[in-house]
């Protein structure tokens, strides 16, 4: 493409500022540049490790029992590679093109944050399944927050690193519901400085708007849904009673098994009690079906007993189902989450043998700025390259305001 290079008679050499999106949720996720995740001349496809706590289980009485140690390693794919690029004549190079960095380079990398923030929040709510609010409807009600907080408290997850992440309609409804509790315009002003509202706001320690926020669109479906069979347990759910039309669940909808007594009721996962709510699955692969019937691949994977416990109990055969959006309803997905929740991985490009390189580090992750030149047409392209993936950790860890 060519380039469009403003040279006039004067002009100062001041740029204005950079249009950046407020991009919170890369900054308020766990990133790893250590020695186990920084890999050298990394490909696409490679993947690397991160080991989970072990869970136990307190047993009573004189006698000792021996529990399994269950290493468990959570794998994080690099999937992306992502570069932005630009190129100029030595001629504009000399004499047209001032201050490089602050005029190309810097807002490329904004541009690149705001990509991976984007990727982030687009891909990893489709694995969680705590879920407040209603699908459709932006939420203005305190308590549409502070009942997420208390999913989080009922899966044992720490106080010290909880976020929310909203989108501006979001934040602006719930913070006009909230004016009269800061008074003085002063104090107004000072909650609203840094972020959307002040230190432990409605039971969460950070409050954020971030434009990449995702909007989910639930499948579509008809019909009174039930579990086909009693006893069942594992990543998979067998149901039925769809509609007799096409029926499509997508990934990310998320739903419950039964009502009142004969519900699937969620355990904390440390004392494995009942938390008296009723467990929330998430759909993980988009599934259709014709014919009523379909099998769905569930998260979290349905346990009734020992150390990984996640439910009471089995379902119970011809338990509804019962989806929390309605028929293609479209849903900005905002997440409240602890900060060991998700993981981004990143791993820097290789040093090249041609041209000049570094690696650049922005937002605590690494790009590679290479530029180079090519004598037969003299031009001087310049990229910047930046390999990563995102993970789900710990989907417990997390929720979701649905709008």
């Amino acid at each position: 493409m060519a380039n469009v290079v403003f040279n006039p008679t004067w002009a100062g050499r001041e740029v204005m500022a950079v249009a950046e999106n407020d991009c919170r949720f890369v900054r308020g996720i766990t990133k790893k540049l250590a020695d186990d995740f920084m890999v050298s001349g990394v490909k696409l496809g490679a993947t690397v490790g991160l080991r989970l706590p072990q869970r136990w289980v307190t047993n009573k009485g004189q006698g000792l029992q021996i529990q399994g140690i269950n290493d468990t390693i959570v794998y994080v794919t690099i999937t992306d590679q992502a570069n932005i690029g630009w190129s100029w004549s030595s001629i504009t190079g000399t004499l047209e093109v001032q201050d490089a960095y602050e005029r190309f380079v810097n807002p490329a990398g904004s541009q690149m944050s705001n990509t991976w923030d984007k990727d982030g929040l687009g891909r990893v709510y489709q694995d969680v399944y705590q879920a407040q609010g209603t699908p459709g409807v932006v939420p203005v009600s305190n308590a549409t927050y502070y009942n997420l907080g208390v999913d989080l408290d009922n899966s044992a997850v720490p106080r010290d690193s909880r976020i929310m992440i909203v989108n501006s309609i979001m934040g602006a409804a719930i913070a006009n519901a909230n004016v009269a509790l800061f008074g003085p315009r002063a104090q107004i002003d000072e909650a609203f400085e840094e972020s959307m509202f002040s230190k432990d706001a409605l039971d969460w320690k950070e409050w954020w708007k971030d434009v990449n926020v995702f909007p989910h669109t639930y499948g579509t479906y008809a019909g009174t849904p039930t579990v086909n069979g009693a006893n069942q347990t594992g990543s998979t759910l067998v149901t039925q009673s769809w509609s007799s039309g096409a029926s499509t669940l997508n990934r990310g909808d998320v739903f419950t098994i039964g009502s009142g007594t004969t519900g699937t009721y969620a355990v904390n996962p440390q004392n494995y009690q009942s938390t008296t709510n009723l467990q929330r699955f998430v759909n993980g692969i988009t599934t259709s079906d014709t014919t009523g019937a379909m099998t769905i691949t569930i998260s979290p994977t349905i346990i009734t007993s020992g150390a990984y416990q996640t439910v009471v109990a089995s379902p119970s055969n011809s338990a509804t189902i019962n989806v929390l959006g309605a028929t293609g309803a479209l849903s900005p997905q905002g997440l409240g989450f602890h900060k060991q929740a998700f993981v981004m991985a990143s791993a820097p490009p290789i040093m090249p043998n041609q041209g000049k390189a570094k690696i650049v580090k922005r937002g605590q992750l690494a790009i590679r700025v290479w530029e180079g030149s090519d004598i037969m047409s003299d031009q001087h392209p310049t990229r910047l390259d930046s390999f990563y993936g995102f993970r789900t950790l710990r989907q417990d860890w997390a929720g979701r305001i649905q709008s």
